[in-house]
Order: C-alpha cells, then structure tokens, then sequence
C-alpha cells in the first residue's frame, strides 16, 4: 500500500530542518509565518504553508535542501541586484531608488523591487541603462559624439559648443541622438557641417606650427601641486576647486556655464582628471590666443 505524503511536521522537526533553537523556531510559529494545526493536543507545522512560507523569505535557510527566497527572486529584485542590473554600486543604487520613488516592498528586513515595477520604471527613462541595453548602445555610440568630445575635436570651450549648436545658421543642420539620457550628435551631421565653414579646425587640420604650440602648451597644463591628491582619477567640486585656486561657488559657475564638465555620481558632482585638465588646456591656449 502506497505511504500517504505527510501534510505536517512537528515544531522539532521544523526546528531541526532549518538548523535554529527551541526558542527561535517557537517565535517563527508565533508569528504566525505559516499555519498550523493541533493534532491530539500537540501543534504541527502546515508543510505546505511552510514551503510557501520558506520560497518568499532569504533569512532562514535549511540545513539540507533547497536555497531560500526561490518564488520572491522570481517576481523581485533586490536592491543589490538592481543595482548589478544597472552597473552602480550599492549607495547609488538606493540613491536612485528614493529618488526617483521607485515602490519597493519589504522581505523580512530587506527593501526589494517588484520586476513589473522595475520594468515599468526602466522603461520610462535612459539614464540608466541594463548590460543589454549598454551593448545595444555601442553602436549608436560609435555612430555620434558628444558636445564635450565635439570641444575637444575643434579645441574650444563647451560653451562655444552650445553657441555653434544653437546659431540660427546652423538650424537643421545638426542631427541628434539621445542615449543614456545624454544628448550626442551625429558624426555624419558633424562632418557635414565641418567641411562646410573655415572657421574652426580640428589638431590634424592645424598647420604644423600650431600642432607643435599646443602640444607645448599640453605639457605645461599639469595639475597644480596643491593640498589635494592630484592622481586621483576624479575630483568633488571642493576639491576642484582647491586645484583651481577658485572658490566652491565659482567651480559652479564654471560648470553652470559650460566651461567646465562635471558628472554626477549619486547625489554628488565629480569633475574627471582628464575634464579638468582640458580645462587647464583651454584656459592656456585662450591666454595665447
């Protein structure tokens, strides 16, 4: 005759399955996590409630058996793995996750995020982009600039970029591409509107003598030796503006203006080494200009 399958285990058994005390595995049934039932005066632990139970939590784990949380990973993420999804450590993934109000629910005592609402939360914005996305990306990428890398092909100042870019000459004649939440344009539209005007010249365009002044003038525009660590691959606003001898609210301005590029990272603005040093660049070659 075939064994009936057991429907309930006793607290002890529970108790050893999961590998806890007497007094922790009586306050998991008191909390009233899974059901259970009196058999002949005793209390038993429902086994199918305790599985449902076991696959929506990470805390607790069985000594022998299956890992923990199966069914919750299945319909959620963790902070942690949100932000492995989108390539930011841990403090920026909450950062983004409380700033742009995205709903979380708890799981013992951890935040998680639903994947339909991690979807529909990706889905309406750029910023941000999946591993998948970012490899999708690369293409669109190779195929554009940047108004930063549009300065430095023509060495001159963001600001100066913005000008180009919105003169009513020049209407239509750029084309554009958002990606990652950052506006970039096309190469092709850039090479068109280059070849079509004399006024400014890329370094390989430069006669000769000029290539040679502003690779003179590249080494002389070295980081300042100040109270800051100069080898450092990026700078927070007090820090740069320690290395430019300014004060915090000038470095501001500088970035407002858009002669200077600043990153957020978080909730702080880094200005890179190599965005600081063309800074140094441009700031020399004006004063020989």
């Amino acid at each position: 005759m075939e064994e009936k399958a057991k429907t309930t285990m006793s607290v002890p058994e529970m108790q050893r399955m999961l590998g806890l005390c007497k007094t922790e595995s009586y306050w998991l049934v008191h909390r009233g996590y899974f059901d259970t039932i009196l058999v002949e005066g005793k209390m038993r632990v429902v086994i199918e409630s305790f599985e449902k139970w076991y696959a929506n939590q990470i805390k607790w784990h069985k000594v022998n058996g299956d890992p923990p949380g199966q069914e919750l990973k299945s319909y959620s993420y963790s902070i942690k793995e949100f932000g492995e999804l989108l390539d930011v450590d841990d403090s920026v993934a909450y950062d983004i996750v409380k700033r742009c109000r995205i709903e979380t629910f708890t799981a013992g005592s951890w935040k998680r995020i639903r994947k339909d609402v991690f979807e529909a939360w990706y889905n309406s914005q750029s910023r941000y982009r999946t591993p998948e996305d970012r490899e999708r990306d690369v293409e669109r990428e190779e195929a554009t600039i940047t108004m930063p890398e549009m300065a430095r092909l023509l060495m001159i100042s963001r600001k100066e970029v913005y000008n180009i870019l919105a003169s009513p000459k020049n209407e239509g004649v750029f084309e554009y591409e958002v990606i990652a939440d950052r506006k970039r344009i096309t190469k092709d539209s850039f090479w068109r509107w280059y070849t079509g005007q004399d006024v400014y010249h890329t370094f390989e365009d430069l006669p000769a003598e000029e290539q040679f002044r502003i690779e003179r003038l590249k080494q002389e525009a070295v980081m300042p030796r100040l109270k800051v660590a100069v080898d450092k691959p990026s700078y927070d606003l007090q820090e740069t503006a320690v290395l430019l001898d300014m004060s915090y609210r000038e470095v501001r301005a500088l970035i407002k203006d858009g002669y200077l590029e600043a990153r957020q990272f978080g909730n702080k603005k880094y200005v890179l080494r190599d965005d600081l040093q063309w800074f140094l660049l441009q700031q020399k070659l004006n004063c020989e200009s």
